[in-house]
């Protein structure tokens, strides 16, 4: 998971503010216009997500979780884009179980079977189910494409927020040293 850092000159308590602007705009029965952004703020933690398409319900659509930490007049904003809590949750069972069935499945002595084969649901049902998950995944990620732009734009926009990369993956760049070359 990767961490986005931004910064901002507004103070936290404004920042608090105009994400307040944007909360109360939860309700899945509600039709809000695409890339309508919501807000649930709680204290200096706070979430963000951007609606897609009107008529398209999207569980892996991305959120972004973040947190307010104010410094010398400055704000600092870090987050991290990633589906909601219990989507992730569901996937994890829903992989966890077909790796504990298959490898079940795999793993039976041939005396389970007596006198015939395993049956073909059986061999490639959790294969197949595991498959299925994976497109379901990746469709989902594919309608939510645009949703991580929004959410970037509505922190530059919004909060007067800038990117920086993020802390845990700066690395330290040695300069390269070159040795003379007699031509």
């Amino acid at each position: 998971m990767s961490v986005s850092i931004y910064t901002t000159d507004l103070t936290k308590g404004e920042c608090i503010r105009r994400l307040q602007g944007h909360a109360g705009r939860e309700g899945w029965r509600q039709r809000w216009a695409e890339g309508t952004i919501s807000a649930r703020i709680r204290g200096d933690h706070f979430r963000l997500f951007a609606w897609g398409p009107m008529n398209v319900r999207n569980s892996f659509a991305p959120f972004f979780y973040g947190h307010l930490e104010e410094k010398s007049g400055r704000t600092r904003i870090a987050g991290c884009f990633r589906m909601h809590p219990f989507v992730r949750a569901l996937l994890i069972v829903w992989f966890g179980v077909l790796m504990a069935g298959g490898s079940l499945i795999l793993f039976l002595p041939a005396s389970a079977w007596p006198g015939r084969s395993p049956p073909l649901f059986a061999v490639f049902g959790p294969a197949g189910m595991m498959l299925l998950g994976y497109g379901l995944l990746r469709f989902g990620r594919w309608l939510g494409r645009g949703q991580v732009a929004s959410l970037q734009s509505f922190l530059e926009r919004e909060l007067k927020a800038q990117s920086h990369v993020a802390e845990s993956s700066i690395k330290p760049v040695e300069p390269a040293t070159t040795a003379p070359t007699d031509l």
